[in-house]
């Protein structure tokens, strides 16, 4: 999943693969807010531990499919900021690319949803764009350390995988699971974002900003930090400094 572009023309060919994931990956998940949780649709779950269970399937099985398609296979499959700056940070993958690739996260996350918007109309509204929101009463400092956490367990899987080149093949399946995981445990209390994608697009077109800075930093500060202990644990293993940020 660590794909580093070699030349500005894979940089471009990738930043456009993460942009269009990202905008699928949006999509399907406003789409799937909307289907089940608006009250009026046939498939609605009224209970919200279902409901997030649900999601957490749903999720778990989308983000496998898309990190195993060819654009994902191609760009590594980031699909989320943080993922870029933890392998960023570990020294796997260049500084060039932070930025192209978080932009189109974020550009993707916003033509995902209103996208959605567009497909689904005023159903998409009423469940207001797919935002995400904590319990009633949540603290922020509160939210954003257990995102924060949830987020860096994932990373720091993901850190020890990478380390075993036969293990590596499971990788988005060990993602999608656990992301999936954290959806069903976390909704109803943090909302289970943890990915700064997932909640910028909804937000913006919704206008619902509560919680909005804890959404966006927590799971970009948490994977950088990972990164940073991934990286002296790599230098030390291999006894060479990584590749150079």
């Amino acid at each position: 999943m660590t794909t580093s572009p070699q030349s500005r023309a894979d940089l471009a060919w990738h930043t456009v693969y993460e942009f269009a994931l990202t905008t699928l990956f949006l999509f399907a998940v406003v789409s799937l807010i909307r289907w089940t949780a608006l009250p009026a649709s046939p498939l609605a779950i009224s209970d919200p531990g279902t409901l997030f269970a649900v999601a957490g399937v749903a999720v778990a099985t989308l983000i496998v499919a898309l990190m195993h398609s060819p654009p994902g296979r191609a760009s590594g499959g980031h699909l989320h900021p943080g993922v870029t700056v933890f392998l960023w940070s570990s020294g796997l993958f260049p500084g060039r690319a932070v930025v192209p690739y978080a932009a189109a996260h974020l550009a993707g996350s916003l033509t995902g949803t209103g996208l959605a918007g567009l497909v689904w109309g005023e159903a998409v509204r009423q469940v207001g764009y797919g935002a995400v929101h904590p319990r009633p009463g949540a603290r922020a400092a509160t939210v954003f350390l257990v995102e924060g956490v949830a987020i860096a367990a994932v990373v720091a899987v993901v850190a020890v995988l990478m380390t075993r080149p036969r293990l590596q093949g499971v990788i988005p399946a060990v993602i999608g699971v656990s992301v999936g995981v954290t959806i069903a445990t976390l909704g109803t209390v943090t909302g289970a974002s943890i990915n700064p994608a997932r909640a910028f697009g909804p937000a913006v077109i919704s206008e619902t900003y509560d919680y909005f800075w804890t959404y966006m930093i927590a799971p970009i500060v948490a994977p950088a930090l990972v990164g940073l202990v991934n990286r002296v644990v790599i230098t030390r293993r291999q006894g060479v400094a990584p590749a150079e940020i």
